[in-house]
């Protein structure tokens, strides 16, 4: 019946119904079993709303919280991708790289890792990142003919490749 009631307001929450989806949550935020994906919905919640800095506690509470594998996953990159929104770069690429030692698997991370690297200025890391992730997602052949070179400039994006001015003779 519990589980029911919060699958109820993940469905207000998708219906962009947020107040009510919270209103649904709020009982269960301090329920030993539920408190994870209540806090976690309820953040989800603000975060749609535009209200960041509010989500932050509930993504936090979450944590705390029992949570299944997948819950733990949408809480850790929720609280990164929110940090990072927030402009708390250092923060957030904490949590980035957390998530993305505890879920390497979960590609969906890599574009919004490389923002927060790029917000603090890591813009070759940034990507190299990015390129990496391109060729191990794209189907395109045109980007896959030059998967070979791609992936050289992966190692070192700055190299020039100027042989004929490189022999001293």
């Amino acid at each position: 019946m519990k589980s029911e009631l919060i699958r109820s307001a993940v469905e207000l929450r998708k219906s962009g119904r947020h107040v009510e989806s919270r209103a649904l949550l709020n009982p269960f935020l301090d329920d030993p079993l539920l408190s994870g994906s209540a806090n976690l919905h309820t953040a989800w919640s603000l975060d749609n709303e535009g209200l960041e800095n509010s989500a932050l506690k509930y993504y936090r509470a979450a944590l705390c919280g029992y949570l299944s594998e997948e819950e733990r996953f949408d809480a850790l990159f929720g609280m990164s991708s929110t940090l990072r929104s927030l402009g708390k770069y250092a923060d957030a690429l904490d949590m980035f790289e957390k998530t993305v030692l505890e879920y390497p698997n979960k590609l969906e991370i890599v574009p919004f890792y490389c923002m927060c690297l790029y917000n603090l200025g890591r813009d070759h890391e940034a990507i190299s990142r990015l390129l990496s992730l391109l060729l191990k997602t794209t189907s395109s052949k045109e980007i896959l003919t030059y998967k070979r070179a791609i992936s050289l400039y992966l190692e070192d994006l700055d190299k020039i490749w100027d042989m004929e001015n490189s022999i001293e003779g």
